[in-house]
């Protein structure tokens, strides 16, 4: 399954961290260290890059952790399925490799007071995991729309509508999952000084998931299995951001910027009764694989260490490296999936120039019990108007 988006997935965009990327065209000349001729900036410009600087924009962008849940709790479901056509089944192994494009522009809006944006969004991810009991193979389009206001340079608020299309399917049985589903997301961001900030999010996602098995064996023939039931989710996320300079620092390296992250989501989903049909027979009611409810949270902790932005427009190379553990506190469906504590490792790279920005990113999830292996690979556009 994915690590960022809306089922599964993931991942994780690296945008708008700390560079300048919001800067407009010339205005006039404003001396400033390193760059006699660097632009002045827009306020709005000014307020995301004090917001970048603290490390509370990539939390804000990345789709990763909500992707996260949703893949865990999906492959999770996958499993119960696997387990009820092999019942020695007793372990489930998680090894997925994940491609993640994203496209994010944004635009500035006019406000009477503060600042305002208008976020546009798109993703593409693809999935595939090394076949064990399952063989993943997995595709989700995402959309977002959002409306962000910045009073200060300190806070940002924000909502917006998110809508996903998703189909995975299990290369070894042929049973296929679509999922189809709309959203509301909030979100609220702010620096408490210097060094610390705090990044959260809150959404709520109505739509229907479909199961399809094909050629089950009956007494009259092989028939066909469909499933299909209403599957809403909750959603929320917080992260306890810390922004280090080296130049300011005598235990980080001149030029580099560290950041400290401890962050926690909660994922709860509602799954309503349906009657499955195979063939044409009707079966009987049933919600979830482990009853109505699903209930998914995630702690982490993490520190990036990446190279310090330049007050400039032009282009500019930042290279970055994070080190992390993380630890399930809940997941109702680990009877399978039960590597609960991982490690991550990963490395990216950006290149911006007068507003805009392409990025790569590569981050390495290991399970402690050697049950869970995900290879996130993350690459795209941010665009700034």
């Amino acid at each position: 399954m994915f690590k960022t988006i809306n089922f599964p997935g993931a991942a994780a965009m690296l945008l708008l961290v700390t560079q300048p990327v919001m800067a407009k065209p010339p205005v006039s000349p404003a001396p400033m260290s390193g760059n006699s001729q660097l632009p002045r900036l827009s306020q709005g410009a000014r307020s995301l890059i004090n917001l970048g600087d603290a490390g509370l924009l990539h939390p804000f962008f990345s789709n990763e952790k909500f992707g996260a849940a949703q893949s865990r709790m999906g492959a999770a479901r996958f499993a119960y399925g696997a387990k009820d056509s092999n019942p020695t089944l007793d372990d489930f192994r998680e090894d997925h490799d994940v491609l993640i494009t994203p496209l994010n522009a944004m635009i500035e809006l006019p406000a009477s007071s503060g600042v305002s944006f208008l976020r546009i969004n798109g993703e593409y991810t693809y999935g595939s995991s090394e076949p064990h009991a399952l063989d993943l193979e997995d595709e989700l389009y995402h959309g977002a729309i959002e409306f962000l206001h910045l009073p200060n340079e300190n806070v940002m608020w924000g909502i917006g509508l998110v809508a996903n299309n998703f189909e995975s399917k299990d290369q070894l049985s042929g049973t296929e999952v679509i999922r189809d589903s709309r959203g509301l997301r909030l979100d609220y961001l702010q620096k408490f000084n210097d060094h610390w900030g705090i990044a959260t999010r809150g959404m709520y996602l109505w739509g229907e998931t479909e199961n399809r098995a094909y050629d089950i064996p009956t007494p009259y023939g092989p028939a066909d299995l469909r499933q299909k039931q209403d599957d809403d989710r909750y959603y929320l996320q917080a992260d306890l951001v810390g922004s280090w300079l080296g130049d300011d620092s005598s235990w980080l390296p001149n030029g580099t910027l560290a950041h400290p992250r401890f962050g926690a989501l909660y994922h709860h989903s509602d799954l309503g009764s349906t009657t499955p049909r195979l063939g044409d027979i009707d079966l009987p009611e049933v919600s979830g694989v482990n009853g109505a409810n699903e209930d998914f949270g995630l702690a982490w902790a993490h520190f990036t260490l990446q190279r310090a932005p330049r007050q400039t427009l032009g282009l500019q190379w930042l290279p970055s490296a994070t080190l992390g553990i993380e630890q399930e506190y809940a997941n109702s469906l680990d009877e399978l999936n039960d590597e609960s504590t991982y490690a991550m490792i990963g490395a990216g790279l950006i290149a911006t120039m007068y507003g805009q920005s392409i990025f790569a990113d590569y981050k390495r999830y290991q399970g402690v019990n050697g049950d869970k292996v995900d290879n996130v690979f993350v690459t795209g556009v941010t665009l700034s108007f």
